[in-house]
């Protein structure tokens, strides 16, 4: 069984065809399969398409949060109602496709905890391609990340690997860090990016600094940063769609 976690928020035009794109891959693969799409409340009509495509396809779950969380509390919650002897999860904008799926799986088949799908030639501006060097640098030095080892929201892990991730009860959540604190057995594979097609990146500098503050916080072991740690829920499902 492989679960497919997709984080949403306001992607209601490009839902249909990545789930239709997953199902046509996994169907290529002859694999058992689930799809959760969890709803980060988003305030286009998300919601409506994920009851309608959860409505009409038996591999297709919904799972509607009470309010805004950010995307990897959203991840957190999908992986924890997966059941799948693989995770992957991949982004609602179809920046990454579907069909480079079965290039994660065959190289996590060869022992590796996660494995990351790394762009051929990536389609973001100058400006999120020095911060993500920057938080490449930080997650070397402070979570012992491999240094040739690049990070990227398109990945599978294993059960294994899922199992230590979800008992993180962090009110502040970062899945690469969460992974980067139970193991080092991380593998890249190549995989196409395109261009985004509908909306806009919500990314800046400020924000950058401030997730990279967060992750020392929550993640890093420095006994200075652990009186700045906040307690909250992560987040609260309001409804469970299944067909």
């Amino acid at each position: 069984m492989i679960s497919i976690i997709v984080p949403v928020y306001n992607s209601g035009k490009t839902l249909k065809n990545l789930c239709m794109e997953i199902i046509e891959v996994m169907g290529i693969m002859q694999q058992n399969y689930e799809i959760i799409l969890v709803n980060d409340a988003s305030r286009d009509n998300s919601c409506h398409v994920i009851k309608k495509l959860a409505s009409n396809h038996m591999h297709i779950i919904g799972i509607h949060l009470a309010k805004n969380v950010g995307q990897q509390n959203a991840l957190l919650c999908g992986i924890r109602y997966s059941t799948g002897d693989y995770v992957i999860t991949i982004d609602d904008d179809l920046q990454y496709t579907p069909f480079d799926i079965p290039k994660l799986l065959h190289k996590i088949h060869q022992g590796y905890d996660v494995v990351y799908g790394i762009p051929i030639q990536k389609e973001h501006n100058v400006y999120r391609n020095i911060g993500t060097r920057f938080k490449h640098n930080v997650f070397n030095h402070f979570l012992k990340k491999p240094e040739h080892i690049c990070i990227t929201s398109f990945r599978i892990l294993s059960k294994r690997l899922v199992d230590k991730i979800i008992m993180d009860n962090n009110s502040f959540v970062y899945l690469s860090a969460a992974t980067f604190k139970n193991t080092q057995n991380v593998a890249n594979v190549k995989v196409h990016h395109y261009k985004r097609a509908y909306g806009q990146s919500n990314y800046s500098i400020p924000k950058l600094f401030k997730l990279m503050f967060n992750i020392l916080i929550y993640y890093s072991d420095w006994v200075l940063f652990k009186p700045l740690k906040k307690h909250k829920h992560q987040y609260h499902i309001k409804e469970i769609i299944i067909n």
